[in-house]
């Protein structure tokens, strides 16, 4: 429901034609400052059923990005082995033998239920590792 274009709004474009990468928070700080003076101080706002104003708070709960644009809000590398952000420090990726480029396969076994069938499945992952 989210992705449908009457849920969605854009918060910012920015008028760029190169990759804003290193320059992000210089483009996120207005936003940073409207969200800190919306949940701390709140917004003088009209509410016409009751006919009267009120001080409105809010807060940001999520935003859904690509994992290029999380990497560059966040900081987080999400390019070779370490590009996984949940697995954080326990990442499991190797580079492919011929090809150099990461794999992840049979990185994320490890979030699966502990009964789940393919938790101790040695046969169809890699390296026979449980």
């Amino acid at each position: 429901m989210f992705m449908h274009s009457k849920y969605m709004f854009v918060t910012m474009v920015i008028p760029v034609t190169f990759n804003p990468k290193r320059l992000i928070d210089v483009y996120l700080e207005p936003l940073i400052e409207e969200l800190l003076q919306l949940w701390h101080v709140g917004v003088r706002t009209y509410d016409h059923p009751t006919d009267k104003a009120f001080m409105m708070q809010a807060a940001l709960m999520w935003t859904v990005n690509d994992l290029p644009a999380y990497g560059m809000a966040f900081g987080w590398s999400t390019a070779g082995v370490m590009g996984c952000p949940i697995c954080m420090d326990d990442i499991r990726a190797f580079y492919l033998q011929h090809s150099r480029k990461a794999c992840y396969f049979d990185c994320h076994r490890q979030f699966l239920l502990e009964h789940h069938s393919y938790q101790r499945n040695k046969k169809v992952f890699t390296k026979n590792r449980v």
